[in-house]
């Protein structure tokens, strides 16, 4: 607005094609699950076109990957890599770009960490998404360089920020930009801002570049009954390229094994809908270390929703009211006897 930029708003998710249609923005700002339904949505048309057109957008999905791969790693991407990447960015990617109205030179995801694999698909489509963070009470934190955001990360601290992670993992911060305190909270305020660092209640980690990569909620770190410690988003984002998936929930804190609710995607729901999320699960388990591997799910005949209070308005998922919701759900599944899959 301070710059003479027009700011449009989606009056509802439904309407928000038919609003990117008539805008045409060059700015884009959406939460994860956003960037999600878009990937899904794009997996269903592919899926329902004939062969020859599955097996090119899935071929030079998989090129992608694996020269964007060899670029996060420093090594060059041969030139027949680059040169079949660029005949399917003309018949295939600026397809998929056109969907924003092709003027989109920032996309953006925010409000939510966002998986590793799904920006990497954004890389490989010529829309690579900028992630950023930011907390209502501090500001904005940190960005990812626009010319060259970083897949997994939210990018550097701002000039002025300084983060450091705590020794239980926790991200701490110090800027001139932090609130002075909750209104009429002194109890509140002394929890989260101690010695002038606040304590963000996010998990992170710090490379040695000074890159922050967020790995949960401390609130919903798992803890199994072993010991052993388990970030819940960082096991549900390895579904993000699952087209089948559109929700997961994992389950395990103080229990002897790993179990998850699955939400589906109706819209490429085909066949025996239970097997194929059977393979979708065994597909991540093997990403997996033993103790973090799903032993039971369960699939949900409907998605989480905001009107059930699972959902936020910007999409995050509410742990505690999903898991009120389907107890008795979930005490079925630790009845039994742990499974393999």
């Amino acid at each position: 607005i301070r710059c003479g930029v027009p700011v449009w708003f989606a009056e509802s998710l439904g309407k928000l094609p038919e609003t990117i249609r008539s805008v045409r923005p060059t700015i884009f700002l959406a939460p994860p699950r956003f960037w999600e339904r878009v990937y899904r949505t794009i997996c269903a048309e592919i899926n329902r076109r004939p062969a020859l057109v599955r097996k090119a957008f899935y071929g030079a999905l998989g090129l992608g990957l694996e020269a964007a791969r060899l670029r996060l790693e420093g090594k060059p991407v041969p030139g027949w890599m680059r040169s079949t990447l660029r005949l399917a960015d003309r018949l295939i990617f600026r397809k998929l770009r056109a969907r924003f109205g092709g003027r989109l030179k920032v996309p953006v995801s925010g409000a939510a960490p966002l998986s590793k694999d799904l920006a990497l698909f954004y890389e490989v489509i010529g829309m690579p998404l900028v992630e950023g963070y930011g907390l209502t009470e501090g500001g904005i934190v940190s960005l990812n360089p626009i010319e060259a955001p970083r897949p997994g990360s939210i990018g550097k601290p701002l000039p002025g920020v300084e983060v450091q992670v705590a020794e239980d993992g926790e991200l701490l911060l110090r800027s001139p930009c932090l609130f002075s305190g909750y209104y009429n909270d002194p109890q509140a305020t002394a929890e989260v801002l101690r010695e002038g660092w606040l304590h963000t209640g996010d998990l992170a980690e710090i490379d040695r570049e000074g890159f922050i990569t967020l790995t949960g909620r401390k609130k919903d770190l798992i803890v199994a009954s072993s010991g052993k410690k388990i970030y819940p988003s960082r096991v549900e984002s390895l579904f993000s390229l699952e087209p089948l998936v559109s929700n997961v929930l994992l389950i395990g804190d103080r229990r002897p094994y790993v179990t998850a609710l699955i939400t589906v995607n109706r819209a490429v729901a085909q066949g025996d809908v239970e097997e194929e999320v059977r393979k979708a699960v065994a597909r991540v388990n093997q990403r997996l270390a033993p103790f973090e591997q799903i032993r039971k799910f369960r699939v949900l005949d409907r998605d989480f929703s905001i009107e059930a209070g699972e959902l936020t308005a910007t999409m995050k998922l509410r742990r505690s009211r999903v898991l009120e919701n389907y107890r008795g759900l979930i005490a079925e599944m630790y009845a039994g006897r742990e499974e393999g899959l």
